[in-house]
């Protein structure tokens, strides 16, 4: 007898190709996602031009103002408003 089922080997080795196909896969999906986030971000802002200072500070402002109004809203509603 030689030790090792022939079933036993072919399964291991199906599993092995799976495992490295799915590796591969994954590779491709992760590397095209931050490629492709890369890409999007543009060219870097010009830090001197004063119109895109004010846009960054009002949306910045803007998104300062909705994230506390939400947290504003959802207490109100879940923990002080009676059931």
């Amino acid at each position: 007898m030689s030790g090792k089922d022939p079933r036993e080997e072919e399964r291991r080795r199906e599993a092995q190709s799976v495992l490295d196909r799915a590796e591969r896969e994954s590779e491709t999906v992760l590397r095209t996602t931050f490629e492709g986030a890369h890409k999007r971000s543009g060219p870097p802002a010009d830090e001197d031009d004063p119109i895109e200072q004010l846009g960054r500070k009002i949306g910045r402002s803007a998104g300062a103002v909705f994230a506390l109004g939400l947290v504003v809203y959802l207490i109100w509603t879940y923990l002080i408003s009676p059931a």
